[in-house]
């Protein structure tokens, strides 16, 4: 999955970052902060947008889950995603346009995560106090999040007050105020954002990161944009902006929930009469870069990021990618977190997770350590990888694998907001949506041999492209050790 800022309907904001793998770990977005498949072309490959896929119904027959999943769509072609759970008493609901960060030129930078903050700033009939105390005097939340590919918008709510989210919800979409002093306002908050993110070492380590592996690109800028491209925004671009993007084909709904297709159907029938022209763009797709990239930041310590190319989201072979990764570095009992933390004392954590997108994908892994102990990391983390690609699984990983993806699985299986994100990224990135049973189905397929493959292919030492943030007093030796690390 990719990168994800988080936005609450409040004004002040904080961004958080969260992993996905299969239902946690993931990759990186932008967000307000308040509170395979058919091989694609090589280069420019156009947006997913509006993918036609049939009206479906899969209800599991496991004794684990039983699932009454459907796909629709309104007479102007916007996709619905509906999950009826008639046992819970809640309901997420949400909408979401199919631009994100990388659709944005360099000048725009930062536009789609703040479209998602001011359009929580007030609509034609509402000012922010309106939606914010109307949302939660019935029992519910907004909330928002930007990513490289899409910005999603979404309510949790009682199932009592599930009119009360549709309206304000569909208000928020479809009519933003975008008052001037508003949009003054929003941008320092923004800049606030951007000063925290750059002022938090985990967080700066991943905008690095993403700067060196995908320089080039517009994968490679960060989703909160720059301080100078935010001064380039006024009520006018963003009024634009969102006329161009917020509107048929380029939207998806989707609900969990105890609430059945028909009334979600009539719900997003809302935005089926908003018309507007979308600008024609291409996604490009990266070439990821290799070698080792230092950045100064005063620091005792150093903050490492190690990234290799991965498969795209669609790939035939993503799902033993996750499993790889999991095998790896997927808990306290992996063989990373062993041999680097247990054995060695090297770190207090490390964390290694694909990122992945509609066309492409790395395998990133993200630790810290003091600057004295980075030749022995590098040199550590190297044999891991090695010694995996040479022996392959020990007895019972295999399984632990799956079961560790599973659990995963299941323990989100009855939250609605949890299936709700699930099921629309799955759609935006791949353009179908899997209920429990047949992702079950999935893990459970996945073999030894296809994790071999796997770490055959992307476990490449030659193809990794090193972050190294830290002060300058080694610089030499971190780098030197960064240079010869070999897997």
């Amino acid at each position: 999955m990719p990168l994800i800022c988080v936005t609450k309907s409040v004004p002040s904001a904080v961004t958080r970052t969260v992993t996905n793998l299969i239902s946690t770990a993931g990759s990186a977005a932008g967000g307000r902060g308040r509170s395979g498949g058919p091989k694609r072309p090589e280069g420019d490959i156009p947006i997913i947008r509006g993918i036609d896929i049939p009206l479906m119904e899969r209800s599991g027959k496991g004794r684990k889950v039983h699932q009454n999943l459907k796909v629709g769509s309104t007479p102007g072609g916007i996709k619905v995603i509906v999950e009826s759970l008639p046992y819970v008493h809640t309901v997420a609901l949400s909408v979401a346009a199919t631009v994100g960060s990388r659709d944005e030129k360099i000048k725009e930078s930062g536009v789609s995560h703040f479209l998602e903050h001011m359009l929580f700033r007030g609509t034609k009939t509402r000012d922010y106090r309106d939606i914010n105390e109307g949302i939660e005097a019935s029992g519910g939340y907004l909330n928002a999040y930007t990513t490289h590919e899409h910005t999603c918008f979404y309510a949790f709510t009682i199932d009592e007050s599930l009119k009360v989210a549709e309206d304000l919800l569909s208000d928020v979409f479809l009519n933003p105020r975008m008052d001037p002093q508003l949009v003054d306002l929003e941008r320092n908050i923004v800049k606030q954002e951007i000063g925290l993110r750059m002022n938090d070492p985990a967080a700066h380590l991943r905008t690095r990161m993403s700067e060196s592996m995908f320089k080039g690109n517009p994968l490679s800028r960060s989703i909160l944009g720059t301080p100078e491209s935010l001064d380039g925004f006024d009520s006018e671009f963003l009024l634009n902006y969102h006329g161009t993007h917020y509107h048929p084909p380029h939207v998806v709904v989707c609900a969990v929930g105890n609430v059945d297709l028909s009334r979600v159907l009539e719900w997003a029938g809302r935005f089926d009469s908003v018309s507007g022209k979308a600008a024609l763009r291409r996604r490009r797709k990266p070439e990821m870069r290799t070698g080792v990239n230092f950045f100064e930041k005063g620091s005792d310590r150093a903050y490492i990021g190690i990234g290799v190319p991965g498969y795209a989201a669609s790939h035939k072979m993503s799902l033993a990618q996750g499993m790889l990764t999991t095998v790896l570095c997927g808990g306290t009992s992996s063989r990373l977190n062993h041999r680097i933390r247990e054995v060695e004392g090297l770190v207090y954590s490390i964390s290694m997770h694909p990122l992945t997108f509609q066309d492409s994908g790395a395998l990133m892994t993200y630790c810290s350590t003091s600057m004295e102990q980075v030749p022995r990391l590098f040199d550590t983390f190297g044999q891991e990888l090695s010694r995996f690609k040479n022996e392959g699984l020990n007895e019972g990983e295999l399984e632990k694998a799956r079961n560790g993806l599973k659990g995963s699985l299941l323990r989100n299986a009855c939250r609605p907001d949890q299936n709700m994100t699930s099921y629309l990224m799955q759609f935006l990135e791949k353009g179908e949506v899997k209920g429990i049973e047949e992702q079950l189905a999935e893990i459970n397929a996945v073999t030894a041999e296809q994790i071999a493959k796997a770490a055959e292919e992307l476990l490449i030492g030659s193809k990794a492209c090193v972050t190294i943030c830290s002060s300058n007093a080694m610089r030499a030796e971190m780098t030197e050790a960064a240079g010869s690390l070999d897997f």
